[in-house]
């Protein structure tokens, strides 16, 4: 504009500084010299800067229309499984850039003498109820040291102040910004309505039960418009006996046992799940409203190839599952689970049949909590348990190594594992012993099972259950909390010295036969009463002796079928082993875990191929909240070139 026109209008006299244009078509946006256009300029432009940011930021969050894309072709161009990092990305951008602009256009006022247009006119009275808002959006999602002072319901109530800053948008500029803010809002709304009303059941008699001592699991039946087998996705659960106004997202999970079932595990983490688990004392019926189902976010990008390698750590176990099984039988997807709560390992190991999901891979848990285990008496033979933090390289390499070498298929070791558990308990027993002895003598044998005995009977005094063996993984001793199945307990002084009772014989087995598969009381009792021929209820070293060369007599006319089991046991038994005991190396499969040899193997499988990525049917991914692994397995990635994924959950 022209000085003469901008003296006809009537905002200011003209343009200053000997310019002959300048910029004034309203009084908030009136620039009349240099300085005061550098700064309109760049205030206007990071102002059109942000305006596709605005757009996204509200479609990024129409989950039911991301759903529908994400089952289309444009899902080839546009990540949908991604719009939540998308949300957040543009959000820290807007977040800068409003600052930015609201601090050129303030400066510009008040060099001016204008700075009265900030409480005077109704562009400069919603700018700065914006610009105050933003930093109660934006701060507290992304700025760690807020984040993590501040629960998870304060930082979602503060984000719903961007509900206030779109209206203030909207009354902000007399532009184009009513179709730019005003359309992609209004799909929000719709999308929302669409979900809260169209996708919301009632689940009346919710199962609510406590994991262990961080946590809860619920079961129910899948409302009728959910898919038959829902695909890995995740649900929002409001619970009005807490709040009516609460919704948070958890992963759901196949119900392994009720078909149409949907369970899921919700940790400690807030106040809102600290009080679902102050509420559930005991099992319990309960009503809940569950919103979705919307596919997770780890659904689309985690698993590219034939094979993969899914690392979780802690809560994060339950998308991973849900994730493998969806491929179960399709792709060979290796589980490293590092986890500290043990009441979380102990309820997936006895809920989940992990070993048969995983069939044709390994799953590696790495156990760092402080209590011991209450495990299940019989694992496949491809689940490993180890206490302490995992090696990332190590472990990795070591899965790579196996199975592209094929020197450790994990469907050998699993198929060897179902030869074990379908042979009735005495023939495997006997098969076992029969390899045993070669490697234990009976002295060592008896001897174990002796203190074992004097063990449990100086316990019984006590009144204080000693354990009977070494917490090894596969077998478990027989469990005295149940007195109908609880073996004889005895008192030292009952006890006849140097003899062995049922609880002693048992611990025994646990030791030396852990790759025996599981057995029950019954099993033990009718063992044990052919052992003892004078039913006194020990058994003395001649009889201990007798048994051993009874068995010792039959193995060396083994039929064909016992040389199969035999050898299907001696595999589970060195793998098993080398869980226990990674220092000890018997077989192949002791290098599963990995060491710098695995590591040499991978980096001479890249050196000396020619031109092609060698790991390009390999892919990783990583569910959980630990920013540490997360860098360690990009760095791992990068180095052995092997595609990365990963999603921490961490709205």
């Amino acid at each position: 504009m022209t000085s003469a026109q901008i003296a006809e209008v009537g905002i200011a006299s003209g343009c200053k500084g000997g310019l002959e244009r300048c910029i004034c078509p309203r009084v908030t946006i009136c620039a009349t010299d240099t300085l005061s256009i550098i700064l309109l300029a760049l205030a206007r432009c990071s102002a059109f800067f942000d305006y596709p940011l605005y757009m996204m930021m509200f479609l990024s969050k129409c989950h039911n229309i991301n759903n529908v894309c994400r089952r289309t072709v444009l899902r080839e161009w546009i990540d949908f499984g991604d719009m939540h990092k998308v949300h957040r990305l543009f959000g820290i951008i807007v977040g800068i850039e409003t600052m930015f602009h609201s601090f050129f256009h303030m400066l510009r006022w008040g060099l001016n003498a204008d700075i009265d247009l900030l409480w005077k006119t109704t562009t400069g009275i919603s700018g700065l109820a914006a610009v105050m808002i933003t930093p109660l959006i934006c701060w507290p999602m992304v700025i760690p040291a807020i984040k993590e002072r501040l629960a998870f319901e304060v930082r979602k109530g503060l984000h719903y102040l961007s509900i206030v800053w779109a209206i203030m948008l909207l009354f902000h500029s007399k532009s184009r910004i009513y179709y730019l803010i005003g359309i992609p809002a209004l799909m929000y709304l719709v999308d929302y309505l669409f979900g809260y009303f169209g996708r919301n059941g009632l689940i009346e008699n919710a199962f609510f039960e406590r994991y262990g001592e961080n946590g809860v699991a619920l079961h129910f039946l899948n409302p009728p418009n959910w898919d038959k087998k829902p695909k890995t996705s995740y649900v929002y659960v409001m619970c009005p006996w807490i709040s009516k106004y609460q919704w948070h997202a958890f992963t759901i999970f196949p119900e392994p046992t009720k078909e149409d079932h949907t369970m899921l595990c919700i940790e400690n983490s807030g106040d809102w799940t600290k009080e679902l688990h102050r509420k559930i004392k005991v099992p319990c019926l309960r009503p809940l409203y569950v919103l979705g189902p919307y596919k997770s976010p780890f659904s689309d990008a985690a698993v590219t190839t034939s094979n993969a390698i899914a690392v979780a750590s802690g809560i994060g176990i339950t998308p991973t599952l849900s994730l493998v099984l969806n491929y179960a039988g399709k792709k060979r997807i290796n589980v490293v689970w590092a986890c500290r709560d043990p009441g979380l390992v102990e309820y997936i190991l006895h809920k989940i049949d992990i070993g048969a999901i995983t069939k044709k891979s390994y799953a590696f848990i790495f156990y760092t909590g402080t209590r011991e285990l209450a495990l299940p008496k019989d694992l496949p033979s491809n689940i490993f348990i180890f206490t302490g933090r995992p090696h990332l390289e190590h472990t990795i390499t070591g899965i790579v190594t196996a199975i592209h070498s094929g020197d450790g298929l994990p469907e050998e070791i699993y198929e060897a594992q179902e030869k074990i558990a379908n042979a009735p308990f005495q023939q495997r027993m006997k098969v076992a012993l029969s390899r045993v002895v070669e490697i234990y003598n009976k002295d060592e044998m008896f001897e174990y099972a002796v203190e074992e005995t004097e063990k449990v009977a100086a316990a019984a005094v006590a009144e204080d259950p000693a354990p009977e063996s070494d917490g090894t993984i596969d077998t478990a001793p027989l469990d005295d909390s149940d007195p109908e199945t609880a073996p004889l307990l005895f008192s030292p002084d009952e006890v006849p010295e140097g003899q062995v009772s049922l609880k002693g014989l048992d611990s025994m087995i646990s030791e030396f036969l852990g790759g025996i598969g599981e057995y029950s009381r019954s099993d033990i009792e009718a063992l044990f009463h052919e052992i003892d021929s004078d039913g006194s209820g020990f058994i003395d070293r001649d009889e201990f002796d007798d048994f051993i060369g009874m068995i010792t007599m039959e193995s060396r006319t083994l039929s064909d079928s016992q040389h199969e089991l035999l050898s299907a046991m001696e595999r589970s038994m060195d793998v098993r082993r080398s869980s226990i005991d990674s220092s000890v190396r018997r077989s192949t499969h002791n290098n599963i875990l990995g060491n710098d040899t695995t590591i040499r193997y991978m980096q001479n499988l890249l050196k000396y191929s020619e031109g092609d990525n060698p790991l390009e049917d390999w892919s990783i991914f990583y569910c959980g909240g630990s920013n540490e692994i997360a860098q360690i397995l990009r760095e791992v990635t990068s180095k052995y070139n092997i595609d990365f994924a990963v999603e921490k959950f961490d709205w």
